[in-house]
């Protein structure tokens, strides 16, 4: 491929989140949300090992499915590899994922008095014309922010 050209990309398929216990993240995705797990499996041997840069690993792995088997979300507990980061979305290096929900306050009331941790209630954001809404940070038990959006329409 030449340097100056640039990959076509067909579609975004799956973000990838690491957590500490597999089990546990899937007991609160499935708690929250209407998905279907598939998974989970052990992932052994070289090819893992190469693919992720920590040679000798061992790897658990799910996907969560929301509906569409294009959109997934996948859950990678590595047995023997890695440090814990602090994932706060101020930090470089972290990230967090939207889902599309129906009523943000309704859902951040019903998680909270469940006690589930959010960064703040929910918001409206100021509007433009790729992303305007209802939102707020959900907090998954390893940190990572899962954005709740609710679409708001002109």
């Amino acid at each position: 491929m030449a340097s100056s050209s640039k990959v076509r990309i067909a579609a975004l398929n799956h973000v990838g989140l690491t957590v500490a216990d597999l089990d546990r993240s899937i007991a609160f995705y499935t708690g929250i949300f209407d998905v279907k797990v598939e998974g989970p499996w052990d992932r052994t041997g070289p090819g893992v090992g190469k693919v992720t840069g920590y040679p000798g690993c061992s790897v658990r792995q799910a996907f969560l499915n929301f509906g569409r088997t294009d959109q997934l979300l996948e859950l990678l507990e590595y047995t023997n590899g890695g440090v814990v980061v602090d994932p706060a979305n101020g930090n470089a290096g972290a990230a967090h994922f939207a889902v599309v929900v129906d009523d943000v306050d309704a859902i951040y009331a019903d998680l909270s008095a469940k006690g589930h941790s959010f960064v703040s209630p929910p918001i409206t954001t100021s509007p433009n014309p790729l992303f305007w809404g209802r939102v707020t940070y959900l907090i998954d038990p390893d940190g990572f922010r899962i954005e709740l959006y609710q679409p708001l329409e002109a």
